[in-house]
C-alpha cells in the first residue's frame, strides 16, 4: 500500500511539474528561437471548440494558435505574468496580429447602463493605472507604458451583440501598439476576445471580426435568454470598466470587487513582443 501511495505521489507530482511555468524569459534569438520551438503549435483553418464558452471559433489558414498551458507559457515569456485564465493564443503569420480568448460564466449581461458610460473618465483612470503596472515592468526588465489614449472608443453593437474598444499604448522603447477588445455577450455569461495590431498596423476589420469568428453554440447565444435564467450582478457598464481596470463608475453602474479590477486589468497592456521576425527565421532555416 505504500509502495503504490508513493507511485502516486511522484506521478501527481509529475503532472503538476509538467504544467509548471518556465519563469526564465528568453534574452537571446537563440533562446526565443528554442523557446518558440518547445511550444505545441497548431495550424489553421480549424474550428476550436471552446468548450467552457459553449461555442466554437472559427480560425483561419493565416493563423497558428496555442491552447491551455502553451499560451499561458508564452504571454508569460512576453510579459512576465501570469495569464492562466486565457484559454486560446492565435498569431497571424501573415501580419503578425494576435488575436486572445477568455470566458467568464458570469451569467446574462444586461445593456441598460450603457448610457452612463464615459470614456474621457475611463481614460484618465487608465493613465493613473498604468503607472502602477510599470513597477511590476520595470523589475521584469521591459518597457514601460507612456501614454494610453483611445484608438476607438468603447462602442456597443447591438447586431452581434459586443463591445469593441481599442487603445494606442506608448512605451518606453520608442514603440506603440495597438491594442484592443471584444466582449461577445452569451446566454449564459461572456467571451473576452483581444486584439494586437501587427506589423501592419490597426485593422478595424480584424477587431470587429472578433465577434464574427466566435460563435456560441445553440441555444446560447445572447438572444436565447429565458426568464429564470441567471442574470449577472453587473451590467456592461460596469464589465466594460473592469475590462479597462477602472473603478470609477457613474450612478446606476454597479460598482465591481476591487480584487476583481486588480487580476483583470493587466491584459490591457500585454506588450506582445511580434513573432513575426521570429517565425521568419525559423522559416527559413526550415528550408534550407
Amino acid at each position: 500500500m505504500k509502495k503504490l501511495f508513493l507511485i502516486l505521489i511522484i506521478s501527481l507530482f509529475s503532472i503538476i511539474k509538467s504544467y509548471a511555468i518556465d519563469k526564465n524569459i528568453p534574452k537571446t534569438e537563440e533562446e526565443w528561437d528554442k523557446a518558440y520551438a518547445s511550444l505545441a503549435w497548431g495550424y489553421g483553418p480549424l474550428v476550436y471548440d471552446f468548450q467552457e464558452a459553449s461555442s466554437k471559433i472559427d480560425i483561419s489558414s493565416q493563423f497558428m494558435i496555442l491552447t491551455g498551458e502553451d499560451a499561458h507559457q508564452l504571454l508569460f515569456w512576453h510579459n512576465g505574468v501570469n495569464f492562466d485564465y486565457i484559454k486560446m493564443y492565435a498569431y497571424n503569420a501573415k501580419n503578425g496580429s494576435q488575436y486572445t480568448f477568455y470566458y467568464k460564466d458570469a451569467g446574462y449581461v444586461k445593456t441598460d447602463d450603457w448610457t452612463s458610460v464615459d470614456p474621457d473618465q475611463f481614460i484618465k483612470e487608465i493613465r493613473e493605472n498604468y503607472k502602477t503596472a510599470n513597477e511590476t515592468r520595470k523589475q521584469n526588465g521591459q518597457p514601460t507604458v507612456i501614454n494610453v489614449s483611445w484608438k476607438k472608443k468603447p462602442f456597443l453593437d447591438g447586431v452581434y451583440n459586443s463591445v469593441y474598444y481599442a487603445l494606442n499604448v506608448d512605451w518606453s522603447d520608442n514603440k506603440s501598439t495597438v491594442e484592443g477588445k471584444a466582449i461577445i455577450l452569451g446566454r449564459e455569461g461572456y467571451t473576452e476576445a483581444t486584439y494586437v495590431a501587427g506589423n501592419q498596423g490597426y485593422d478595424e476589420n480584424m477587431l470587429l471580426n472578433l465577434s464574427k469568428i466566435h460563435k456560441f453554440n445553440a441555444t446560447k447565444e445572447y438572444k436565447d435568454w429565458k426568464s429564470g435564467d441567471k442574470v449577472a450582478a453587473a451590467g456592461i457598464g460596469a464589465l466594460l470598466a473592469t475590462t479597462l481596470g477602472v473603478k470609477y463608475l457613474k450612478p446606476g453602474i454597479l460598482a465591481v470587487a476591487a480584487v476583481f479590477l486588480k487580476k483583470f486589468w493587466f491584459i490591457i497592456f500585454i506588450p506582445f513582443i511580434w513573432l513575426f521576425n521570429l517565425i521568419f527565421r525559423s522559416s527559413k532555416k526550415n528550408k534550407s
